[in-house]
């Protein structure tokens, strides 16, 4: 297949290096107008032994003739990253939105009305060293799914990113994943931003009441939104995710580190405007959002 990713971040990169390895022809979009791009790549099972793979950039021609365009830039960033592309894109491209949390499918359908697009949500886990060296860090399921209906043929899109990077699943109702995802990021990345510690240290005494308080507020809102839950299972989630990945920071921490903007609204922000349409309080994620939001504040004023 022909693919366009657009967003050469950690998981981006992962993910081009990935389905090049399955001989598809993969060309990265990025921020500057360079027109190739070498990345120095290291699997999980070999860290310390590094591929180079070398990618074209930013041509037109190739995004036009692309069978996928695959968007891993940051929630808040999806709409901008698009328009570029709107002049190029066949209508039969399919168009695939991986990011942290969930808000931007409505401004997405409204650019794209005519192509099938697919959310995504991944648990693989890649480090980014420096600019052009990608570490694969963790195995992690990904699911694919359709939000229009032009997508719902698509399901064998899952197989091609199942082949190229085991596991990738299709779930009829993406948005179930989206949620069980956001659940669990509103406990841990605030949590770990605030507090500027890695995951594993959220396991301390002092984190507990305020994991439950989390995982209770979410669990309502999950339910009232029609996605059955309970606030013990989402708390068993997020125990099972600060164990498996104690000794990394996550997202919204190294960007509060690196003072850029996060995914806050599209995380707690977002759970607390789903809350409020419910009339559910939240007191203990909105807290979270305007600390994020004021951590924010103070480094882009």
């Amino acid at each position: 297949m022909n693919i366009t990713l657009v967003g050469a971040g950690a998981i981006g990169t992962l993910w081009a290096v990935k389905l090049t390895q399955q001989q598809h022809n993969v060309q990265l979009w990025t921020k500057d107008s360079t027109p190739e791009k070498t990345v120095h790549f290291s699997e999980l099972t070999t860290p310390t032994i590094t591929t180079d793979y070398a990618f074209d950039c930013n041509d037109p021609h190739a995004l036009a003739a692309s069978d996928v365009v695959i968007v891993t830039v940051k929630a808040f960033q999806v709409t901008a990253a698009l328009i570029p592309l709107l002049p190029y894109l066949n209508t039969d491209c399919v168009v695939i939105i991986m990011h942290n949390g969930i808000g931007s499918q409505q401004q997405v359908q409204q650019l794209l009305p005519h192509n099938p697009i697919i959310y995504a949500t991944t648990s693989q886990a890649a480090f980014k060293p420096t600019p052009t060296t990608i570490h694969h860090t963790g195995l992690g399921q990904t699911w694919l799914g359709a939000i229009n209906q032009r997508a719902q043929s698509q399901a064998y899109i899952a197989e091609i990113f199942n082949s190229a990077l085991f596991p990738c699943q299709w779930h009829a109702n993406i948005y179930q994943p989206l949620w069980q995802k956001l659940a669990i990021n509103c406990a841990i990345n605030p949590l770990t931003a605030v507090n500027q510690c890695p995951n594993g240290d959220l396991g301390q005494n002092c984190y507990q009441a305020q994991l439950d308080a989390i995982c209770a507020e979410v669990a309502q809102v999950m339910t009232a939104e029609g996605i059955s839950t309970t606030s013990q299972q989402l708390r068993h989630q997020v125990d099972s995710v600060i164990t498996a990945t104690s000794a990394n920071y996550s997202s919204m921490n190294r960007d509060i580190f690196h003072h850029r903007l996060t995914e806050i609204d599209y995380i707690n922000g977002y759970l607390v405007q789903q809350a409020q349409c419910h009339h559910i309080d939240t007191p203990v994620n909105q807290q979270l959002w305007l600390a994020i939001k004021h951590m924010e504040s103070q480094d882009h004023e």
